[in-house]
């Protein structure tokens, strides 16, 4: 310990290192020693650093409430964890209490639980404080402001995100439309074969969206730069990742119908006929994972737009030009989701983990689609086979 008699003369001894009459027990004060007998400690050998002897824990009084073991001083008092729980929610949520005796049931460690009202109001006598209550759930919103306000994204990174969302929004209507209409015959199929009259409604619907994909890439920024054959390899390889990504938004959690873009509902029993089959259940899953981490249309097109441009694809002839050109949509992607989940400082992480979903989706689906093709090769979309038909090992 590095003390010596000059920092120590005159000094109070109530007042000395951890100890003090704010943070002791009660009987501590009356037990204290003389200040003589601490001399000893104070001839300790110089080469004796403080390291040697760690000081004692901070001691506190008992709880005033309920006289259990106090962690600290809580709302204006020495309190345990229970009691400062206790008058945190009662204040909070302004709870009203009623005692079934008279209003003077003896409050402690066992009796505590017993009743609410007693014990709420000898919180408010031993001189717990309900303005240190607010006080507290004020500043924790104002931190929170704070901490999003302080994040300026980059005007150049800023401009690459509303591009993005442009884009996006130019090729998707993120809601569907509330004029809809369904389908009203049942699949007439069985034993899991594809109901052709449904199917027909599916793959009109999916050459659709191949198209509006197509279009987003084209609006992205420097994507038309590239080569020809490097537009073709990103499309074929995110086309599926995107439709997905797309779908999902549109997924009903209840019920698990999807209703399109031209307004058409069909129910899951009708998705599954007319050529989802069991990769529906895949992407239900899905849809609900993105949902629980509340993802938003920003959040969406910028994920779309990764998985795009993306220089890891087979058979690309430029791949640094096209990780350079990925880099500012991860900027753009991590900026947004510091400023708009400022206390969630994973969640970038999460949220680029679900690509990895995608891919795996996207891999299932196109398995689907060669399923597909092979149970009614005759009814099958051009477009969508030409998108499945990857040619990974051509130059």
């Amino acid at each position: 310990m590095d003390m010596n008699m000059n920092s120590l003369s005159g000094m109070n001894p109530q007042v000395s290192g951890y100890l003090d009459p704010y943070t002791m027990p009660i009987d501590v004060t009356q037990q204290m020693v003389p200040q003589q007998s601490m001399q000893p400690m104070m001839q300790m050998p110089p080469q004796q650093s403080r390291g040697d002897s760690p000081p004692p824990p901070r001691i506190y009084k008992p709880c005033f409430v309920c006289q259990d073991k106090s962690s600290g001083y809580h709302y204006g008092v020495s309190a345990c964890e229970g009691c400062k729980g206790f008058f945190r929610r009662s204040v909070q949520k302004n709870m009203q209490y009623t005692c079934h005796r008279d209003k003077k049931c003896v409050i402690n460690k066992v009796t505590r639980n017993r009743c609410q009202h007693c014990r709420l109001q000898k919180c408010f006598d031993v001189g717990m404080s309900k303005d240190c209550v607010r006080n507290d759930r004020n500043k924790k919103k104002k931190v929170k402001q704070e901490v999003t306000e302080s994040l300026v994204i980059p005007a150049e990174i800023e401009e690459v995100i509303q591009q993005v969302l442009h884009a996006h929004r130019e090729t998707f209507q993120e809601e569907p439309p509330k004029d809809t209409f369904c389908v009203p015959s049942k699949p007439s199929t069985s034993n899991g074969e594809t109901d052709l009259s449904l199917f027909q409604h599916v793959s009109e619907i999916s050459s659709k969206a191949i198209i509006m994909v197509v279009d987003f890439a084209k609006k992205l920024p420097g994507f038309q730069v590239l080569t020809t054959q490097d537009q073709i390899t990103l499309l074929k390889a995110a086309c599926l990742e995107i439709m997905v990504l797309r779908i999902c938004s549109r997924v009903n959690s209840k019920d698990g119908s999807v209703t399109f873009t031209n307004g058409l509902r069909l129910t899951q029993e009708q998705l599954k006929s007319g050529g989802f089959g069991a990769l529906l259940d895949t992407i239900c899953q899905f849809a609900a994972a993105l949902s629980k981490m509340k993802i938003d249309e920003t959040e969406v097109s910028l994920l779309g737009a990764i998985c795009l441009i993306s220089s890891d694809r087979s058979g690309l002839k430029d791949p640094i030009k096209i990780e350079k050109m990925q880099e500012p949509l991860l900027e753009g992607l991590r900026y947004y989701v510091r400023k708009r989940r400022p206390l969630e400082p994973h969640i970038f992480a999460k949220i680029l983990m679900k690509i990895t979903d995608l891919r795996s989706i996207s891999v299932k689906s196109a398995e689907r689609v060669l399923h597909l093709k092979v149970e009614i090769p005759a009814e099958f979309p051009a477009l969508i086979t030409e998108m499945i038909d990857r040619n990974d090992d051509d130059d």
